[in-house]
């Protein structure tokens, strides 16, 4: 029976600005707006078409994530596949929010990792890589078994022998005298 997950834990209630301390630089809600967007980005397995340039800005500025050379780079490590995405969600996970909220985000990191923790998605994504490579390895398997069937013994591996080559003579030369540079 497989196990379900439900993400819904990540986007309700939805946050507030009230939950968040404004910076110099940006409000509460700008802090609630990117705490939302980046949960339901997260909800939605992470769907390329929730994650914008802006969100991508931001989030390279925090939980420890740093900069890829572009929004794609970012992208194509971490969200194109399950592999990718156990590593987001680990990073993420191990991320200790630092600093105070009225020049950090670190409100937002703790708001969303509380979140992260209830609803357990690095264990689903831990379930779902187990499950591709278990996947890929009885595919494997079966081609093996396809192609090795007919019982016979295993053809046996070439040998290659190379026969030791000659040692070179070696004679002792008289060092030649270095011309003078001056």
């Amino acid at each position: 029976m497989p196990v379900i997950f439900d993400t819904g834990a990540l986007v309700r209630p939805a946050f507030t600005a009230a939950d968040f301390t404004a910076t110099k630089w940006d409000t509460s809600e700008d802090k609630a707006h990117f705490a939302n967007n980046f949960c339901r980005f997260m909800a939605a397995d992470f769907k390329t078409t929730m994650f914008t340039e802006k969100m991508y800005r931001r989030l390279a500025m925090t939980f420890g994530h740093i900069a890829h050379s572009s929004r794609q780079g970012f992208l194509a490590e971490f969200f194109e596949d399950p592999r990718g995405k156990v590593a987001f969600l680990e990073q993420t996970m191990m991320w200790h929010p630092c600093g105070h909220p009225a020049w950090t985000y670190s409100d937002v990191e703790r708001a969303v990792l509380q979140r992260l923790r209830a609803c357990d998605l690095l264990t689903a994504y831990r379930q779902l890589r187990a499950a591709e490579v278990e996947g890929a390895e009885r595919e494997l398997l079966w081609r093996l078994q396809a192609k090795y069937a007919d019982g016979a013994a295993p053809a046996q591996a070439p040998v290659l022998h190379c026969p030791p080559t000659a040692k070179p003579i070696i004679t002792a030369r008289k060092p030649a005298e270095q011309s003078s540079l001056f």
